[in-house]
């Protein structure tokens, strides 16, 4: 048995370094980075080549052409499928895995009591000013002491879903985002959930989410779920009321300072309780339409 990870990355890869490192601390063994451009000719694609070179990878695979929001979860899909019966951490660039006990302890938990699938949910990790700082790609300061509060910036300024599987046998199917499982069994919520340290509020922040309502709302990119659009304007409109930055005083944000210690959280617990349930009915009416053969699920 062997714990992979995927990703695709694509745009901003200033993280990939850290990314790198991060995962492989935690213990994931085998890399499958599929590195996705717009274009062959992107300024930034040799670059994050080099930096791979750096951690002794490679990219699995270069995938080239518009953003559709179906191309991730496809991408994602095809390279699970290469080793189904191996274990799968599976993140964004801009996501960081904790667990409240090791990766690989995670594993045996599932496999000894036959679950398929963790869950877990974000926290934003913002600059304790509301700022959008560049991130530091000589690790001489840790993501988290540059991005040093913690919060709900998804879930309670974006309107969105924060919830993701974070680890997998290579045979589930995940949906869009990965933000549920259509296939497969789960740990409850109550005994693991993952925390995602969500570092995707950087100095490139506002220029992509600028992008992609214009590239969705153009047709540019794909889209099956309009409510993407929604949510990147409600950051863009939070950011522009406040003088360019973040609100981090709003209590309703909930940013506290935090560490990347999974107990450093304090209301993680009821949060965890909370969110494990939350989405358990509407994925349940989803699997059914699905079932049913309801385009675009």
């Amino acid at each position: 048995m062997t714990i992979r990870m995927v990703s695709v990355v694509g745009g901003d890869t200033s993280l990939l370094g850290r990314f790198l490192d991060h995962y492989r601390r935690l213990g994931v063994e085998e890399f499958h980075v599929v590195r996705h451009v717009e274009s062959m000719s992107d300024p930034g694609l040799p670059e994050s080549i080099e930096v791979m070179h750096r951690a002794g990878l490679e990219f699995s695979r270069i995938s080239e052409g518009p953003w559709h929001e179906h191309l991730n979860p496809r991408l994602i899909r095809e390279t699970m499928a290469e080793h189904p019966d191996d274990w799968w951490v599976v993140a964004d660039l801009d996501e960081f895995q904790v667990y409240p006990d090791t990766l690989a302890e995670a594993v045996r938990h599932c496999e000894r009591h036959d679950y398929d699938y963790v869950e877990g949910a974000f926290l934003d990790r913002v600059a304790a000013d509301g700022s959008f700082p560049e991130p530091d790609v000589t690790g001489d300061t840790p993501l988290w002491q540059q991005y040093g509060l913690a919060g709900l910036l998804t879930l309670r300024l974006m309107r969105a879903r924060p919830t993701k599987v974070t680890l997998a046998r290579g045979r589930v199917e995940l949906g869009y985002g990965q933000h549920n499982s259509w296939t497969g069994r789960g740990v409850p919520t109550d005994s693991l959930y993952t925390q995602v340290h969500h570092f995707k509020w950087t100095a490139s922040a506002h220029e992509r989410l600028v992008r992609r309502v214009d590239a969705y709302s153009t047709g540019t990119w794909q889209i099956n779920n309009p409510v993407i659009i929604d949510e990147s304007k409600a950051f863009l409109a939070h950011v522009a009321e406040h003088g360019g930055r973040l609100d981090v005083g709003d209590p309703d944000l909930g940013l506290r300072p935090c560490t990347l210690a999974y107990g450093d959280y304090r209301d993680w617990p009821a949060l965890a309780v909370e969110l494990g349930s939350a989405y358990r009915e509407f994925d349940a009416g989803r699997a059914r339409l699905r079932a049913a053969g309801t385009p675009g699920l």
